[in-house]
């Protein structure tokens, strides 16, 4: 039988923290499965047609490590992407000309029968915290503008109001703002640009001091617990990378129900998802590097590293 393989597509390995990290518990798991693993960056694939047409990757093959070190790599080599049973793309925001140019390249791969998740058409079509305005019926009051005029008459009809850059991630960028503030406009120029990028304005949920709740989608199936990120206190960052902390939650029936209302609706496009949800609002769909896995699996749902293989190889 022939060796499965898989490569990650991620940040640097050495910055990947595994005691929570979802791309190490992934890769943990692949070893678990039998597949063999290789990892990169996205400045590491490429495409060479001067002899034979090759869509490469400069990877290094992956193996569990020892006590000191999760993992040990193999010397860096020329890989086809086309020899990949799958590719897990985990890279994080934000979104730029070198990621595109990376999709564009796995564009090939997945034309040519590769599961690429979450597929490069998928990464480029929806940005996440614009995905979640698809389901405005669970969606927070929200504006999407870099017109100050517009910002201020929002806030107007709001008693707080949170900022959002659109292409970051972990709570960066993130400001609070209320009718009467002083530095109200520096924040604004700040945060747009001086009204050259748009950003998003969304009406504050006061009930984020009962935490936000990162919920699990795999392949249309939504997980039954979820992590829940609490911010610390005089915050509004809930991200765990922002201080947030951390429990796992049962989801209550109308937030399950809301969850795969959403699930089976995104099901056609992405395969792994983390909706993000805070008093029964979402308030993003994350699509590209989905976070949480590890806690959830280590604390309540033991089975959610083979969960996603079993359905991966369903695609």
């Amino acid at each position: 039988m022939k060796k499965r393989k898989i490569l990650f597509i991620a940040n640097e390995i050495e910055k990947l923290l595994p005691k929570v990290d979802t791309t190490v518990f992934l890769i943990q798991q692949a070893w678990v499965e039998k597949y063999e693993v290789w990892f990169c960056t996205l400045e590491n694939l490429g495409i060479n047609t001067s002899s034979k047409l090759v869509y490469y990757v400069n990877a290094n093959n992956l193996i569990p490590g020892n006590n000191c070190k999760w993992f040990r790599r193999e010397k860096l080599v020329k890989v086809n992407l086309l020899s990949f049973s799958a590719i897990i793309v985990r890279t994080d925001p934000p979104f730029n000309q070198q990621y595109l140019l990376s999709m564009n390249i796995l564009d090939f791969v997945t034309e040519k029968g590769v599961k690429v998740v979450n597929s490069p058409e998928s990464l480029r079509k929806f940005n996440e915290k614009l995905f979640a305005l698809r389901f405005p019926e669970h969606t927070p009051a929200t504006l999407i503008s870099s017109n100050k005029t517009e910002i201020k008459n929002f806030l107007k009809s709001k008693k707080q109001v949170v900022l959002k850059p659109l292409n970051l991630m972990g709570g960066q960028g993130i400001f609070l703002i209320t009718n009467g503030d002083n530095n109200l406009d520096t924040i604004i120029d700040s945060t747009t640009n001086k009204g050259r990028d748009k950003i998003v304005s969304q009406e504050f949920l006061v009930n984020i001091k009962g935490g936000d709740k990162r919920i699990i989608i795999i392949n249309g199936i939504v997980e039954r617990y979820a992590l829940c990120r609490k911010p610390k206190k005089q915050s509004i960052i809930a991200n765990l990378a922002g201080g947030g902390i951390a429990s796992i939650v049962k989801l209550s029936q109308e937030e399950l129900e809301i969850a795969r209302s959403v699930a089976e609706a995104i099901k056609e496009d992405i395969f792994f998802a983390g909706l993000d949800m805070i008093d029964k609002k979402i308030t993003e769909i994350n699509i590209t590097s989905p976070t949480g896995m590890r806690q959830i699996a280590d604390h309540k749902s033991s089975y959610l590293g083979s969960f996603f293989y079993d359905q991966l190889m369903k695609l």
